[in-house]
């Protein structure tokens, strides 16, 4: 049954992130497209919003993939981590709830990430179809750590500070 639930959650947070990728590169769902999504990056404070929208859209669209798959799940759930400290830094001067605009929504998918990581993804999935799920506290631990470390690097290193 447990293993029918992290289907069930890599199902749901896998398809967000490959939902998020496609809006930011390719315009599905409705999205923004590269182009005014690298825009918009830019007026987030991005120094080059086209390098940042690929950069993000791709990340989010592995991550996905690797989370509904259940491949190689620490290291996509270390980039949808990674991803979402960038969301949450976007929107933390409008706090927490996601109606006033805070980053409460990317704070849920990164835990939730986070909590595959830990658990694993389950019996359906190509990890423990080859053998090579891997569970507990140091790989949960582990995809947090180099999320909210690459994630920072990525804020830290690509955006204009005056912003």
């Amino acid at each position: 049954m447990a293993s029918t639930g992290r289907l069930i959650i890599r199902g749901v947070v896998g398809g967000l992130a490959i939902g998020f990728g496609g809006r930011k590169l390719f315009g599905w769902f409705g999205g923004a497209g590269h182009e005014r999504t690298a825009e918009t990056f830019e007026s987030f404070g991005y120094r080059n919003g086209r390098v940042m929208a690929t950069l993000a859209g791709v990340t989010e669209l592995a991550a996905g993939v690797g989370l509904v798959t259940g491949t190689a799940t620490p290291l996509a759930a270390s980039a949808l981590i990674g991803e979402m400290v960038n969301a949450a830094a976007v929107h933390r001067r409008q706090g927490l709830w996601a109606e006033n605009g805070g980053y409460e929504y990317p704070l849920v998918l990164a835990t939730a990430a986070t909590c595959l990581a830990w658990d694993g993804p389950g019996s359906l999935s190509v990890d423990r179809a080859l053998g090579r799920e891997r569970t507990g506290p140091a790989w949960g631990l582990g995809a947090l750590a180099l999320g909210l470390t690459t994630g920072t690097a990525v804020w830290r290193l690509l955006r204009d500070e005056q912003k």
